[in-house]
């Protein structure tokens, strides 16, 4: 509560009063108030055991069905004998992750190829299975990072978790490597909270359906985009 004599603007929530007084130097909008906070967050395990893998989803992969190779327990994260490549002269790709019960992310990890095909940026979203070459330009993501080579997933990029709670699968897309025509990802890891109520990712998976007869899901373009 604050004083009767206490303007309303240096009035400070308990919450906030928590926190340390910092100024930012950035001009016009940025996140460093929301990163500071995120950063005293438990990230939470692995969500490893509860990625449905088999079902795991690539677009414009250089091999039909490599792109569950990036997903891998953590301990195999720096075995790079699989992999996920994009098709010859396009960087980009998409890949689709389901879940086997709802999630709450909190954080990813990415691990790339080595002579720069490591990926420099990528897109998120939740629960969306139409996520195509096309649809990605037209739906903003939830989230999106520049990305760091990093060969063995020590870097941590957090994510807004209010906007990835009660997820069923996540797409990312990844736009282009550091220095080379060809995106490859050896590893894929993510943090974050499992439920156990199995009935909510049924009734998730069921409304993402709901418009297929407007567009073609993901499960639908399991090709490669260099043959479209």
């Amino acid at each position: 509560q604050r004083r009767p004599s206490e303007p309303r603007s240096t009035w400070r929530s308990s919450e906030e009063a928590a926190m340390p007084r910092w100024r930012c130097t950035h001009q016009g909008q940025c996140s460093c108030a929301w990163e500071a906070k995120e950063k005293d967050i438990d990230r939470g395990g692995t969500l490893y055991p509860v990625i449905d893998r088999d079902k795991v989803i690539g677009l414009n992969e250089s091999k039909t069905g490599s792109a569950k190779n990036c997903i891998k327990p953590h301990d195999s994260r720096t075995d790079g004998k699989e992999f996920v490549r994009s098709a010859d002269g396009d960087g980009e790709l998409i890949i689709h992750i389901p879940f086997t019960v709802q999630v709450k992310l909190k954080s990813f990890s990415v691990i790339g190829g080595d002579e720069g095909s490591a990926p420099k940026a990528v897109k998120i979203w939740k629960n969306r299975d139409d996520i195509d070459f096309d649809t990605a330009e037209d739906i903003e993501p939830d989230q999106e990072f520049n990305l760091v080579v990093d060969a063995d997933g020590s870097i941590e990029y957090p994510v807004k978790i209010y906007k990835f709670a009660g997820a069923a699968s996540i797409t990312m897309f990844f736009t282009g490597s550091h220095d080379d025509e060809e995106t490859q990802i050896n590893y894929i890891g993510l943090k974050g909270e499992a439920t156990k109520d199995k009935r909510q990712i049924v009734f998730a998976t069921f409304e993402a359906r709901a418009l297929e007869k407007d567009h073609k899901s993901l499960t639908d373009q399991h090709v490669s985009k260099s043959i479209q």
